[in-house]
């Protein structure tokens, strides 16, 4: 819709020679260049939009849409013309068996981010569309997530006796709060030792001065999502970062 001014937008079911059902997207939007189809599942990137400048989202949804895919072992196709529109096609087993059978593959933890025993996260994000999409990926990863907001939230959400396994909070959030800030509050709750993942842009000093911290671990943005993962299961997965 964001990327599509006249025309129209249509939704089709079909099958496919192989049995699928084909279920398509097709717009009558700006289409993608062949040389960018390559890159529309990046994190963080989107089609004519120059690094540094305003953005309308934040060019996760794609990423998000082929983690998944690839989890339920679907497949996933994409054919654009720039000036006259894109179409996505999305394949999934016509047989209600098949797709079950897919999600009885999963990990337990894929299914179910409740599953006992799978890490607590707690997302402290202001801007709701990356905490949303940010929530989403952490989950379809098999983390239990509870995305907040502010410092007040993030103290309400301690108090409710929830626990919390890592913090991945950003660094400059609204009306002047910081990411360290929320660390040092639920640190009062959770002891010392409780880790975090600070994302930030800020490449000042303020950022290059932060005290040492064993325990928490600073991300520049965009981080990939891949990066951010790797960093969050090192963590989990130490006692302490020397």
């Amino acid at each position: 819709i964001k990327y599509t001014q006249r025309g129209l937008i249509a939704l089709r079911s079909g099958t496919s020679p192989e049995g699928m059902l084909r279920l398509e997207v097709r717009d009558t939007g700006i289409g993608i260049p062949t040389g960018q189809i390559e890159y529309i599942y990046d994190e963080f990137y989107q089609v004519g939009v120059p690094t540094n400048s305003s953005r309308d989202g934040y060019g996760l949804g794609l990423s998000i849409v082929q983690r998944l895919v690839k989890l339920l072992n679907l497949s996933l196709e994409v054919r654009s013309e720039v000036g006259k529109g894109t179409e996505f096609s999305l394949g999934v087993p016509a047989s209600g068996s098949r797709l079950r059978h897919a999600l009885e593959a999963l990990p337990d933890a894929h299914l179910d981010q409740q599953v006992l025993g799978a890490p607590r996260v707690l997302l402290v994000e202001d801007d709701k569309s990356v905490r949303d999409a940010t929530r989403l990926l952490l989950s379809v990863e098999g983390y239990r997530v509870t995305g907040v907001a502010t410092l007040s939230e993030a103290l309400q959400h301690a108090a409710s006796g929830n626990g919390i396994d890592l913090l991945v909070t950003d660094y400059h959030l609204a009306n002047g709060e910081t990411g360290t800030a929320v660390l040092s509050a639920l640190r009062e709750s959770f002891g010392t030792h409780l880790k975090a993942v600070l994302v930030t842009g800020d490449t000042s000093t303020a950022v290059k001065e932060l005290p040492r911290d064993p325990f928490m671990r600073i991300a520049s943005k965009p981080i990939q999502a891949d990066e951010l993962l790797t960093l969050m299961r090192a963590l989990l997965a130490s006692g302490s970062l020397a």
